[in-house]
């Protein structure tokens, strides 16, 4: 039950006085459906590839490509310095690299390729709520234990500050952490996490997350 507890204290639900903040530092990898289309036809008797007559006929390909992000931002923190589960709000700017041109691995020919891809870095506002658990090692030392955090990315934009409409999702993630103490008051962590997300579909990514929290009572 401990840790359903802390997590309704960290939704506003306690009131706790126990807790912390920081800096997250993050960066990772995932994956992207990137959808092109032929201007030619492939399915012919001759196979040899014959121009559709008008762009509705176009025929559709999917391919995934693995894209880099990176990102920081502010921590808050719920529980003691000495528990072994804390509750955290986590929210930061992460930046996804730009989508690849479909042209360098499509199985077409190239020059049959008609794209419209995602040219620009893309800004991502990412908030996420979630638990660590700390169950190797001591509280005031070092320790190792999971985190698990689920939330959005509420608000994306391009490299230029403009707004991108209908691109937000949700985001959940999941892997070993370990802490350790500095000093009385200071705590440095770090977490290498499963990084779903879901908008029309799953992608899956590696995201890694290394963080100063000060914790007071």
């Amino acid at each position: 039950m401990r840790p359903v507890v802390v997590l309704l204290g960290l939704c506003g639900f306690s009131t706790a006085q126990a807790g912390g903040f920081g800096l997250i530092l993050n960066g990772g990898v995932h994956t992207e459906s990137v959808r092109y289309y032929s201007s030619y036809d492939y399915n012919t008797q001759s196979g040899e590839p014959v121009p559709f007559e008008t762009q509705d006929e176009y025929a559709q390909y999917e391919m995934t490509q693995t894209l880099s992000n990176m990102g920081a931002g502010l921590e808050l923190v719920l529980g003691d310095r000495d528990d072994r589960v804390v509750g955290s709000f986590r929210i930061y700017l992460m930046r996804d690299a730009a989508q690849q041109d479909p042209r360098d691995s499509a199985t077409i020919q190239p020059e049959h390729v008609v794209s419209d891809i995602r040219e620009r870095n893309r800004d991502v506002g990412m908030g996420m709520v979630g638990l660590t658990w700390g169950f190797i090692g001591r509280p005031s030392g070092f320790m190792a234990g999971l985190s698990a955090y689920v939330g959005s990315g509420f608000l994306t934009w391009d490299e230029d500050g403009g707004p991108l409409a209908h691109t937000e999702f949700l985001s959940f993630q999941i892997g070993p952490a370990a802490m350790y103490r500095i000093g009385r008051a200071f705590q440095l962590n770090a977490d290498v996490s499963y990084q779903g997300r879901f908008r029309k579909g799953f992608s899956h990514g590696v995201t890694g997350t290394l963080g100063m929290r000060y914790m007071f009572d």
